[in-house]
């Protein structure tokens, strides 16, 4: 048998996933844990398995494998956490890099409300600690596991207790952040903070440091694009990334660069990218400017990674500059709320 235990990353779901395990120990004997988030890592976990019984462990479960547990109806948990004490776990515990751990997290926000939904769901809270027995007992009841209390007990206290969050140092740790890395995190996790407390998502902003640039020769290592990025040479992809997931759906994103005067008269190209392209426009600055780029899409079972947003200059270059600002996006949603609000404004003025 399989069992799923999905939520953010962090403290709270591997106290989760850590009981799952120990609770399908006791009753079926025979159990591995594996940590995957696509149907090709389910499919080779299961076939080099030794163990009569798996505990998958899901951070960001993709689509496809998102619907076909839901499909197969089978129980499963979903550990939901505050995205900011998720962040600190992943920066101050696991000594992940500030932008790398966003990446994680935001991704993950993502891909939970799906799943928090669905029918088959045991929603759990970390803030809704500190009754861990109780937690335990649930965990128990939504598999199908008999176990009595006073064992459940005995089970619960040999586990690390997990961090119960938010807590006011969570706030305290973010408000320390500089005034940059309050940009990179506020942008992109804040308005799942919201979401998960009343559903509504709004504009995510993604700043320049999550996406990625690889300066000539080729092969050089990739950097953060951050600041001016030099085009000289071949035609090839200058920005990439950030690799985060979005909740299906239409969106909308709206991408800022600055091109340098040396820039004008080329093309160059913008799209979004999911193992597929999903859309694409073209660039041509005829001075030194800054163009916004509005590109529309929809995130679907198809999607087979996570989004990425490219830019390639199509021509070579002899000199020239461009530099990524923020990229907004926005759902489907969203983006008709803001026009209506907007048509409202003009007719009121």
């Amino acid at each position: 048998m399989i069992f799923f235990s999905i939520g953010l990353p962090g403290r709270f779901a591997e106290w989760c996933d850590a009981l799952v395990l120990r609770l399908v120990a006791r009753q079926h004997g025979s159990v591995a844990p594996v940590s995957l988030d696509d149907l090709e890592g389910l499919a080779s976990a299961a076939i080099r398995a030794r163990a009569a019984n798996l505990v998958v462990c899901c951070r960001q479960p993709a689509l496809r494998l998102q619907s076909e547990i839901v499909r197969a109806e089978l129980p499963f948990v979903v550990a939901l956490g505050d995205p900011r004490a998720a962040l600190r776990d992943q920066v101050e515990v696991r000594g992940i890099a500030l932008t790398d751990a966003t990446r994680a997290v935001a991704g993950s926000c993502a891909t939970l409300p799906t799943m928090a939904r669905a029918p088959r769901a045991l929603v759990l809270r970390a803030a809704d600690g500190p009754d861990l027995p109780a937690m335990a007992a649930a965990i128990a009841r939504h598999f199908g596991i008999g176990i009595a209390d006073g064992e459940l007990r005995r089970l619960v206290a040999e586990l690390p207790a997990p961090r119960a969050g938010p807590k006011e140092h969570d706030a305290s740790w973010a408000a320390g952040l500089g005034g940059r890395e309050q940009a990179i995190v506020g942008g992109a996790l804040d308005p799942y903070v919201r979401y998960f407390a009343d559903g509504e998502l709004r504009r995510l902003v993604w700043q320049p440091d999550l996406f990625f640039t690889n300066p000539e020769p080729a092969g050089s290592a990739r950097i953060a694009a951050t600041g001016p990025i030099d085009m000289t040479g071949r035609a090839r992809c200058l920005v990439y990334g950030p690799y985060i997931a979005l909740p299906p759906g239409p969106w909308s994103a709206e991408i800022v660069i600055g091109f340098s005067a040396e820039a004008a008269g080329i093309s160059f190209l913008v799209d979004i990218y999911v193992g597929s392209q999903l859309a694409q426009t073209h660039i041509q600055p005829a001075a030194e400017q800054v163009v916004e780029a509005s590109l529309q899409f929809t995130i679907d079972e198809a999607a087979s990674q996570p989004v990425e947003i490219r830019i390639f200059s199509e021509r070579a270059a002899f000199d020239g500059r461009i530099i990524l600002g923020p990229v907004r996006l926005l759902p489907h949603e969203a983006v008709q709320d803001d026009i209506q609000q907007h048509l409202l404004g003009a007719l009121r003025r």
